[in-house]
């Protein structure tokens, strides 16, 4: 999931080739458009993920500080150490945004010169997103801000590389924190979701059983929930095709269930199990599946 700045060396981001995905590419004499770091309080927080080779990765960021947001990225090994580190600023300037970063190994020596860094200069900023040149940052989904986080990096070859990241806090507990295999990962995101489905299956049978007096109602609940799943299987499919040449092609297609279930299963409960006045709802809301 991200490693998002791990671009060997030193990531000479330059021209853009073709078919960009998630990244976009600066056309030449750009000028940045006007920015501010209140754009970007959906960032801060801590992000935690499968990252390269299917090792942890966890990246954090501060609230803004003298004009400036400090993040920091941590890439582990897949054995419990740490790969190495980044260090990044996020700064206003010249009333608009730019992004600069540092690269550390483990005993703390740098991947760039003393006084080196990685620029990255903003080509757009929108609800939940900003795009810099040749990197993206955005909400993995604009309707759920604090649910996660989408980086992207293109890479000088023309690819991208794309990392999904979890929030990490009380109500978005970090997963599989032990799993140090591609096959450990596997099984326990696929726990995961096995939890996942049971809840939406019991918030679903409450629904339809707190509306068995319309029955027409009813069995659209039912066939909505069936819909969503063909949908799901589709979705979440086309990410592991997205991924199938990577290790961790079945976490990101787990993940991408997990998601998407938890969603359902709070639109469940938003639409069947609650109540438009101060009536407490039929069960608690659902919240991110652990």
């Amino acid at each position: 999931m991200r490693g998002w700045t791990m671009i060997a060396g030193a990531l000479a981001l330059l021209a853009a080739p073709a078919a960009a995905q998630e990244t976009r590419v600066a056309p030449e004499g750009h000028t940045p458009p006007p920015a501010t770091l209140e754009q970007m309080d959906w960032l801060v927080g801590q992000w935690v993920g499968t990252g390269i080779g299917g090792a942890p990765a966890m990246e954090s960021w501060l609230p803004q500080s003298g004009g400036t947001m400090v993040g920091s990225f941590v890439q582990e090994d897949g054995e419990g150490a740490i790969r190495f580190t980044e260090h990044l600023y996020l700064m206003e300037e010249e009333g608009t945004l730019v992004l600069r970063l540092k690269h550390f190994n483990a005993d703390l020596t740098g991947w760039e010169e003393k006084d080196g860094m990685l620029t990255f200069r903003l080509i757009a900023v929108e609800d939940c997103a900003a795009y810099f040149h040749a990197l993206t940052l955005k909400c993995r989904n604009p309707n759920f801000p604090g649910e996660g986080l989408l980086a992207a990096v293109r890479m000088q070859s023309g690819g991208e590389l794309v990392f999904r990241f979890d929030a990490l806090g009380p109500d978005h507990p970090q997963r599989c924190p032990d799993a140090m295999t591609t096959i450990d990962m596997n099984q326990c995101y696929a726990d995961v979701l096995g939890r996942a489905d049971e809840r939406r299956e019991t918030y679903l049978a409450k629904a339809v059983e707190l509306h068995s007096d319309r029955p027409e109602l009813a069995k659209d609940i039912e066939a909505s929930d069936a819909a969503f799943l063909a949908y799901r299987d589709a979705e979440c499919g086309a990410v592991y095709e997205d991924w199938k040449e990577g290790t961790i092609r079945g976490v990101m297609g787990l993940d991408c269930s997990i998601a998407m279930t938890d969603r359902r299963t709070l639109t469940i409960w938003r639409n069947w199990l609650t109540y438009m006045d101060s009536t407490p709802p039929v069960l608690p809301e659902p919240k991110p599946t652990p």
